[in-house]
């Protein structure tokens, strides 16, 4: 116990002790349960796991010097008009608007919050997991950002 407390901060292993969750690790399992659900009885993965690539999609290397949100990446910015409306993500308004919202909307109600740039990719690497692909080793804690320089 004392070797896996070493690797936690603090907070992890003060609440790991007392039996507490970290809400950001709550509100993860939440999301993740409610995504498995959406996919199975949806049948969404698919678009799930393109919003997530289109989203991730805008990362420039290019613009790497101009820094967050300018260079883009997994931001969640695939949210703004400017990017939902560009010709080739035709269609992941549904994604949005259909699936995801209500999973964000529920979590907020219960007091968990999670970035859109975090649901989006958890619900991409959920996807491919449900649909019988392998698992995804994940890590969270993306901000949402919206590039300032289009």
């Amino acid at each position: 116990r004392l070797e896996k407390c070493s690797a936690m901060s603090c907070f992890e292993c003060f609440c790991g002790i007392f039996g507490a969750e970290d809400p950001k690790q709550k509100a993860l399992k939440v999301a993740k349960a409610k995504c498995v659900e959406l996919i199975q009885s949806k049948s969404c993965g698919p678009i799930l796991i393109r919003t997530a690539w289109h989203d991730s999609g805008t990362y420039d290397m290019a613009n790497k010097s101009k820094g967050f949100p300018n260079s883009g990446g997994a931001i969640g910015s695939i949210r703004t008009p400017h990017e939902i409306d560009a010709p080739p993500n035709a269609g992941l308004k549904k994604a949005l608007d259909v699936y995801l919202t209500p999973i964000k909307n529920d979590l907020e109600k219960d007091g968990l919050v999670i970035s859109w740039a975090d649901l989006i990719q958890l619900a991409s690497a959920t996807a491919v997991e449900v649909m019988g692909g392998p698992k995804i080793p994940m890590k969270y804690g993306r901000v949402d950002g919206t590039p300032t320089e289009l």
